[in-house]
């Protein structure tokens, strides 16, 4: 019962989550900052527990100065900084892009939508990140 009522809220969480961001800088003021993983959905199934089995896995974000359409990341678990790279954002085609330096086997892309203290990411472009859906909350 509780996969059901899941998957029956998800698309309910994607519409309230879904906002057009109107600017570049409007992007980067909403994903600057640390965001820590709440969900994973794999092809709307709830896989949480297998890619955040203590509840602490993070990524961060900072901006560009001189471009607010890319920056840097950061990601981990607990205390442990475990992946870096840069993040770009195409605002015609909302397509956020992970250039990971651990390698183009890493890099993914990205719907992202805002609500509040909440960001979504669904997968596109590879088949593989296509059956992700990532919900995060920020870190006060």
């Amino acid at each position: 019962m509780k996969k059901i009522s899941l998957i029956n809220l998800t698309p309910l969480f994607i519409l309230l989550l879904t906002v057009s961001c109107s600017s570049g800088e409007n992007f980067s003021k909403k994903i600057s900052g640390k965001w820590l993983m709440v969900k994973v959905l794999e092809l709307s199934e709830d896989v949480t527990q297998s890619h955040n089995a203590n509840n602490n896995r993070w990524i961060s974000f900072k901006a560009s100065p001189d471009n607010p359409f890319e920056g840097s990341f950061e990601s981990g678990t607990g205390e442990e900084r475990e992946n870096s790279g840069k993040w770009f954002y195409e605002e015609k085609t909302n397509e956020f892009f992970l250039d990971s330096d651990a390698g183009e086997e890493d890099d993914s892309y990205w719907d992202v939508s805002f609500n509040a203290d909440s960001m979504y990411w669904k997968g596109r472009k590879f088949e593989f990140n296509k059956r992700f859906e990532i919900f995060y909350k920020k870190a006060w």
